[in-house]
């Protein structure tokens, strides 16, 4: 057990917001010093963050052509001139380029995702921004110590989730797993949406997704994928995936629990710390501006709300099982065994 904290954790489980090549350039924090506010200190070690910009991730889409006669109901490539091909839902899979289906499958189109040079650094300054936001909305107690990493080029299994691809932790293991270790807390793996070379673009339903623990991470704590469309690069969805794995890591690590059978406006608790809102209550938070509202004029406003009043205060925030103190997940001894044997070699 890591000595720099020990929580209690609890049992575990996709929620959505909106080959191994080597690994590239480490970066420690994207800034060295954020001011503190009201003399402020940081509770207990900053939360640490892995980012991994993948800056061309190559996949193959391979199954039978689509003959729905709704489109929104197929997967499809596009490029500028419209869709280019489009394939089932039924039996559709994402494989590697060498994976002998590619040879089989009735239909096949491979395309690649890749994050150009301004679009890594777009990247950088995005995170970097994460974490200003939230070293503010805190008061200047939760410093994100953020750890980015790029990764050249790679051959990936996407899965699929409703009719798009969703690049899930295991495709990662390899090349991320000796670079986690237990003082993790999030996990993001950032990667285009397209190939600007080809104009190859494929259809995403959601440009992000988040993993609580036994849904599948890197590692021992949550995880998120983006595809950085220009939805995915507002400021709203970096700090609400950042605010869905903290309630992940809370809930499952931490072991707090938050009902979400709220009281009426107005009439939470006179300590907001006693309940953390996920990240789809802006208008159900009893003490949130747009509470009773029907529906939520400011998102980023609300994640900043529930940074600034629900973060607990009590305790270190802790997001990975490999170092809550107890034996719990793959464990076969209290922080030993399975993947807590694995993370950070």
């Amino acid at each position: 057990m890591r000595g720099r904290r020990a929580h209690c954790a609890r049992a575990i489980a996709v929620t959505w917001l909106l080959g191994a090549a080597a690994l590239v350039g480490c970066g420690g924090t994207s800034a060295k010093v954020l001011a503190r506010v009201d003399g402020a200190a940081p509770l207990g070690p900053s939360p640490r963050v892995d980012v991994f910009l993948l800056r061309s991730v190559s996949t193959c889409a391979v199954g039978k052509a689509c003959t729905a006669g709704d489109a929104s109901q197929c997967f499809y490539l596009a490029d500028s001139t419209g869709s280019r091909v489009s394939f089932s839902t039924d039996g559709l899979r994402f494989v590697e380029p060498d994976d002998p289906r590619t040879q089989t499958a009735d239909r096949v189109e491979c395309f690649k995702l890749v994050l150009d040079d301004a679009a890594a650094a777009t990247a950088r300054d995005r995170m970097a921004s994460l974490r200003s936001s939230v070293f503010q909305a805190s008061g200047g107690t939760v410093d994100l110590d953020m750890r980015i990493r790029e990764v050249p080029s790679f051959d990936a299994a996407f899965i699929v989730f409703n009719t798009g691809p969703f690049l899930p932790p295991s495709s990662l293991e390899t090349l991320g797993l000796g670079t986690v270790s237990r003082d993790t807390d999030f996990v993001y793996a950032l990667s285009g949406y397209r190939d600007p070379e080809t104009g190859l673009q494929p259809k995403l339903d959601y440009c992000a997704g988040t993993n609580w623990l036994l849904q599948g991470v890197l590692g021992a704590s949550p995880y998120t994928w983006m595809a950085l469309t220009d939805r995915c690069l507002r400021a709203e969805a970096m700090m609400g995936t950042f605010l869905s794995q903290a309630f992940f890591g809370m809930r499952d690590v931490l072991g707090l629990t938050y009902p979400r059978d709220y009281p009426a406006c107005g009439r939470g608790d006179s300590d907001p710390r006693q309940w953390f809102p996920d990240v789809d209550d802006c208008t159900r938070d009893p003490d949130a501006p747009a509470c009773g509202q029907a529906s939520c004029p400011d998102w980023l406003a609300f994640y900043q709300h529930v940074v600034t009043a629900h973060w607990p205060r009590a305790a270190a925030y802790n997001g990975n099982y490999c170092a809550d103190g107890r034996m719990d997940n793959d464990e076969t001894g209290v922080d030993t065994g399975g993947v807590c044997d694995l993370i950070g070699r």
